[in-house]
């Protein structure tokens, strides 16, 4: 949960940084309660739907260095909501 949690504040600085994020929480909670990761499932699939999107236009891009500006204009605010929405449910996480 630490490592969530210190590791969300960088990750709506670019698609890249959001797009590792993603990887690297997706299986986090594999050891908690069915109903726990239940939750954390669907508020992590969430943040993979923007993700895959995002990714999915930067590579139809060409993939460019600088791709930012697309990045905050389509993507970075629904970006912050599923973030903010899993960092609820991460917030719940079992002792």
């Amino acid at each position: 949960m630490e490592y969530i949690e210190s590791s969300s504040a960088t990750a709506l600085h670019s698609f890249i940084n959001f797009a590792e994020f993603v990887a690297q929480t997706e299986f986090l909670a594999d050891e908690e309660s069915e109903e726990f990761k239940e939750q954390y499932g669907r508020a992590w699939f969430e943040m993979e739907l923007v993700n895959s999107l995002a990714l999915a236009e930067w590579e139809q891009d060409g993939c460019p260095r600088e791709w930012g500006k697309i990045w905050g204009e389509k993507y970075k605010e629904e970006a912050k909501e599923t973030l903010h929405e899993f960092l609820e449910v991460v917030k719940k996480w079992p002792d």
